[in-house]
């Protein structure tokens, strides 16, 4: 088993890691079905914001003259009728995934957008026991991208002590920022641009499966964040 000398914190995102993705195809969507023009632009501007700013932004592009709220509605109608066509399911190898990381001399949370409720105890809550006894799950929806609340305030590590794995480049770019370890898993076909997006970023290790990220993974990007090299060479 691989050891670790750095790293303390393996934060993995729910809604497109452990589950698949109901987020981005659904923003697609609805902006399409709406009259907006949901290209590179519009992408990088929405994914991984609030859900009342996604809400405001959407609206603008679409054109849509009424109130935050009935935006927030009419979206998450049409993630409802998206989850009819392409029900929530847990991704291939997470079991494996979680075990292989618990094994790990680190603390390991989900982080998500949506309260432990709604998402989590759902659909993941009999993988509990592999996850931080304390900490299983963390709601980010109003500190995103989640970086900064998670290591700070709920953790309470140093940024080169955690490693985040996302599917979404906004979070990729403030793993950057903060000097944190990334992952990214782009792993839909909605995430097309985002494996380009996180390219650019600087990403090092962008997965196609999760049975990609090994200890051995891990421990080369421990590696990477004791000797500050992690970002270093790919700006």
């Amino acid at each position: 088993m691989a050891e670790l000398r750095k790293v303390r914190l393996v934060a993995v995102d729910c809604d497109g890691v452990l589950i698949n993705d109901t987020y981005l195809a659904v923003i697609e969507r609805f902006i399409s079905r709406h009259g907006g023009d949901y290209d590179e632009q519009a992408e990088r501007r929405i994914v991984g914001l609030r859900d009342v700013v996604v809400a405001d932004l959407i609206a603008e592009l679409c054109g849509l003259e009424q109130s935050n709220a009935d935006t927030l509605a009419a979206i998450w109608a049409e993630r409802e009728q998206y989850l009819r066509e392409h029900p929530i399911r847990v991704n291939d190898g997470v079991p494996d995934l979680l075990a292989s990381l618990r094994k790990l001399d680190v603390r390991v949370v989900c982080y998500g957008g949506r309260t432990r409720e709604h998402t989590f105890d759902k659909y993941l809550g009999h993988l509990v026991d592999l996850l931080d006894p304390e900490v299983p799950y963390v709601s980010v929806n109003e500190h995103r991208p989640g970086i900064e609340w998670i290591v700070r305030e709920v953790i309470g590590c140093a940024f080169d002590e955690a490693v985040f794995i996302d599917d979404v480049s906004r979070v990729a770019e403030a793993a950057r920022e903060h000097g944190t370890g990334f992952i990214g898993f782009p792993g839909g076909p909605a995430h097309r641009r985002q494996r380009r997006f996180m390219a650019e970023a600087g990403v090092r290790h962008i997965v196609g499966s999760l049975d990609e990220i090994t200890p051995q993974l891990l421990a080369r990007i421990d590696d990477e964040l004791a000797t500050s090299e992690h970002w270093s060479t790919r700006r």
